[in-house]
């Protein structure tokens, strides 16, 4: 009976012995998996400064050539104005010329023909 006994108590150390382990094991598995998420979340807040800052360099970027485009336009926008006038100014002597002779050409109001 005494060796019955001896089995059993054997058998119940084993299990406690097990039971540690399995705990020890969890517990480190529970570690290590809240490192590997802190590293995770350490990652993706570098990379999401990363992505910010990227975005904030195209969009000063884009700014730029936005501007730049911007001044061409106006530039050609002022050339374009004074070739305009240029063109109108040298027309317009024939231009008011060209009215006179139109209006003189017009049958008067009143009556006459």
């Amino acid at each position: 009976m005494k060796d019955l006994n001896d089995l059993m108590q054997a058998i119940l150390d084993m299990d406690a012995t097990q039971r540690k382990a399995a705990a020890a094991a969890a517990e480190e598995r529970t570690e290590r998996l809240g490192r590997l998420d802190e590293e995770r979340k350490a990652i993706a807040a570098e990379y999401a400064a990363r992505a910010q800052a990227s975005g904030r360099a195209a969009a000063a970027a884009a700014d730029a050539a936005n501007r730049a485009a911007l001044e061409e336009l106006q530039r050609r926008r002022t050339a374009a104005e004074q070739q305009l006038d240029a063109r109108a100014a040298a027309h317009r002597d024939e231009w008011v010329a060209e009215l006179v002779r139109r209006t003189l050409a017009q049958p008067r109001a009143g009556g006459e023909a």
